[in-house]
């Protein structure tokens, strides 16, 4: 691997969980002095926190005239008063400023054809097909281009960040039979070259987020090689930060060079990630800084943060992301080594510490289902229905195929025992691993200027840790009362190993969940009645059971 990597390192201030970080010319320069020479000037998540711009429409109004000719059919989702409006801008503007100021490149991320999301369906109001949709986005970037002067380059999102397409299998009659990579890479060259008109130096980033394998690597060679660049996420799927560079993006960064198409990679490069939302106190920086090795050696231009970074608190993870833009060849000895020098005389300790909080990150089974994600949202006290692992997200070409690439459950069925027993292992042995580092860290005494963000890091690995368990509880229970059915089906006796394991588990599970009713009951049910238990507890319920009932991020609920 050579000295230098990644032209370029793009981070942005803030994160969906905490936007409240100040774009001021101390956290620019923290992210400058960790090697970090590109910031993207917005938040852009599809949530919209504290209102950040998330498309064009959101910062750029068309002249009176321009309006009539362009008018906009769906509603915009960002706060639509004036002051707001204002408000938007003077941000956008300040931001600018400060990171033109310290030396930094600036991208603007935005989502189009502006859609409100998914609310439309395969066929929604601004279709690229339409004759509008494509000319009105095109008069929207050369708008922005003009009103913010300091901005260097876009990054477009044609599905999600409130954008969406037409299903070339859907109902809309433009579209029908027409291959979705046809559609977009005119209209993304579209946007491009209109940037690159009005910025001869920059360039339009364009994420095929969605899009199937096969729409992506077919999209390549169809993309204009002088002004569109791919931002790939890490893996097709989602971006995890233990399963960087899968099949998929080796080969996309292959057929990219092979076609001229500079390429950013998009990871998690600090603590707070969408994976462990609302924690954001999690480190685990040998995790960041294997997956970082993986996408140097991938030899693209770039990677950019998914999420978003707080520098404003101690974040190892972050640090070793500036250890490794400084030094590439660093080993994982001399980054933990370098991380834990400011712990002084505990920093043999945090050496292991992190050793340990590493190791759980690699073993907790992130790839399960989309929905194991935000696992800070995740209710510890659990149904009492059987347990099952929630799948898809929504209907996208890429739901719809490539994603099952990457994780187990793409559907909502009852999946087979052993994917129950498959997942709960795994979270057994991450459980098992945060038990450890978590009483080792209550025995390291860290400097006083550390011991709040600390404090907080013990606070947070003990909650994923409860809902870690929480699942492994769950889908044992329901494996086991499986089981004992079938015994009780077949006239057998139910085996006291399996009576004593239901037994152990469900108390363990009470104390888990601090004393919660619903495992109370099963618990003196068990003692008191065992076949009224088994008809009762863990059982698949009915279709028409609330999917949802304790929230979509508690994974094996209904």
């Amino acid at each position: 691997m050579s000295q230098e990597v990644f032209r370029y390192r793009v981070g942005f201030l803030g994160c969906p969980s905490d936007p409240s970080v100040l774009w001021n010319d101390e956290n620019v320069c923290r992210l400058k002095e960790l090697g970090f020479n590109t910031l993207q000037l917005n938040i852009a998540w599809g949530a919209r926190p504290a209102d950040e711009p998330l498309n064009l429409e959101d910062v750029v109004e068309f002249p009176e005239e321009t309006r009539r000719i362009y008018s906009q059919p769906v509603p915009l989702r960002s706060e639509q008063t004036p002051e707001a409006f204002a408000r938007r801008q003077k941000d956008l503007r300040d931001r600018i400023v400060v990171s033109r100021r310290n030396g930094m490149r600036t991208i603007f991320h935005f989502g189009a054809p502006y859609n409100a999301h998914c609310r439309y369906g395969d066929a929604p109001p601004n279709c690229l097909m339409d004759g509008k949709t494509p000319e009105r986005n095109a008069a929207l970037v050369q708008t922005f281009a003009e009103a913010y002067p300091g901005v260097d380059d876009l990054w477009l999102y044609t599905y999600d960040q409130d954008a969406w397409l037409c299903d070339e299998f859907g109902p809309c009659p433009r579209c029908a039979g027409i291959p979705l990579h046809e559609r977009v890479t005119e209209f993304v060259n579209l946007l491009a070259r209109t940037w690159k008109r009005v910025r001869p130096e920059g360039r339009l980033w364009w994420e095929p987020w969605e899009l199937s394998a096969g729409q992506v690597l077919r999209c390549i060679e169809l993309l204009d090689p002088k002004c569109v660049g791919l931002a790939l996420h890490s893996n097709i799927a989602e971006v995890m930060a233990t399963q960087p560079v899968d099949r998929w993006l080796k080969v996309s960064c292959r057929l990219a060079k092979k076609a001229g198409v500079p390429v950013i990679v998009e990871h998690f490069l600090g603590s707070p990630t969408e994976e462990v939302e609302p924690y954001r106190h999690i480190s685990y920086p040998l995790v960041t800084l294997r997956a970082l090795r993986e996408i140097a050696r991938l030899g693209v231009e770039g990677i950019k943060e998914y999420y978003g970074l707080v520098p404003t608190r101690e974040d190892p993870n972050l640090r070793v992301t500036g250890l490794f833009f400084h030094n590439p060849q660093i080993g994982d000895r001399e980054s933990l080594e370098q991380l834990a020098e400011p712990y002084g005389q505990a920093a043999d300790k945090m050496v292991e510490f992190w050793r340990l909080t590493s190791e759980a990150m690699e073993l907790f089974p992130w790839y399960t289902s989309w929905y194991i994600r935000e696992v800070g949202k995740c209710n510890p006290c659990h149904s009492m229905s059987a347990a099952f692992i929630r799948g898809q997200q929504c209907h996208t070409p890429s739901w719809e195929s490539t994603r099952a690439a990457i994780f187990m459950k793409t559907d909502s069925r009852q999946p087979d025992s052993w994917l129950l027993e498959d997942v709960q292992l795994q979270c057994e042995m991450a459980a098992e691993t945060l038990k450890k580092a978590i009483a080792l860290g209550k025995t390291i005494r860290v400097p006083d200027t550390l011991s709040e963000d600390f404090n907080q890091t013990l606070t947070d690995l003990d909650g994923w840790r409860k809902r870690t368990l929480s699942y492994a509880y769950h889908l044992r229970e329901t494996n086991l009362a499986r089981m004992m059915r079938m015994h009780s089906e077949k006239g057998q006796e139910i085996p006291e190993k399996m009576l004593s394991e239901m037994r152990a588990i469900l108390q363990a599970d009470l104390e888990n969940q601090d004393g919660a009713e619903p495992c109370r009951k099963a618990l003196e049910l068990l003692e008191k009645d065992l076949a009224e238990f088994l008809r009762t507890y863990f059982v698949v319920p009915e279709p028409a059971t609330d999917p949802h009932s304790l929230g979509p991020f508690t994974l094996t609920s209904r």
